[in-house]
């Protein structure tokens, strides 16, 4: 099943990067979804996969699955109203940092991760030339949704630095990419960055959100509660 299931992410893998060029060239809010949606299954087809195997990171699985739909969702919302998209964006992040501790609990050291990335977050906001949020919900709003993904993705590399592995440098990786694509967007939104920051945002957030997805593979055919490598 492990090789049957390899396949099957490949083959979404190229149809996400297909979809990912043909929104580039094309653009329109369905086309952005149907891209969206390739993650998403890529994500269910994982998750099919770790119940078939009776792995014991279902939990797991399925709380990125469902981190996965939620930023889907907040996708195609932030095209219509940039506030309703973020909050939907920072649920999806929640989800994924409630995964990733059922991966590996969290413990005091993992703060040392998240506080660094946090810190940098914050320097970010205040020290950045040309940042105008053009009142204080959208500021406040700003400034939380930074602290989340700064725990998501400090916890991510506290997963990896715990220990070394396909998953960990996947999921790792991942946050990293989409920490990355959120940064060009707020240059976008907020600072009259230049129109190579939206090209970066798109090669960087779906590539990330599918790396992330492939991630609960791995989880699959790393864990010894699951079916044989």
């Amino acid at each position: 099943m492990k090789k049957i299931m390899l396949a099957f992410n490949i083959v979404l893998g190229a149809l996400c990067l297909f979809l990912i060029i043909l929104y580039d060239c094309c653009g329109g809010l369905m086309l952005k979804g149907i891209t969206a949606a390739g993650f998403v299954l890529l994500g269910l087809i994982n998750a099919l996969y770790a119940w078939l195997a009776k792995s014991d990171h279902r939990p797991f699985a399925l709380r990125m699955l469902l981190g996965l739909a939620v930023c889907m969702i907040g996708d195609i919302v932030l095209n219509l109203s940039f506030i309703p998209g973020a909050i939907i964006f920072a649920l999806g992040h929640i989800l994924y940092c409630i995964a990733f501790g059922k991966l590996n609990q969290y413990r005091k050291n993992d703060f040392f991760s998240i506080a660094v990335v946090m810190i940098l977050s914050l320097a970010i906001l205040l020290l950045t030339p040309g940042l105008h949020f053009g009142s204080s919900v959208m500021a406040c709003i700003v400034y939380i949704y930074a602290l989340i993904i700064s725990l998501m993705v400090g916890k991510a590399i506290a997963n990896y630095l715990r220990g070394h592995s396909a998953l960990t440098a996947l999921q790792m990786l991942g946050a990293i990419l989409f920490y990355f694509s959120d940064l060009m967007l707020l240059l976008l939104y907020f600072a009259d960055a230049p129109q190579i920051t939206d090209v970066l945002c798109l090669y960087t957030y779906f590539p990330g959100q599918c790396l992330l997805a492939h991630s609960i593979f791995h989880a699959v055919s790393e864990n010894k509660g699951g079916e044989p490598a």
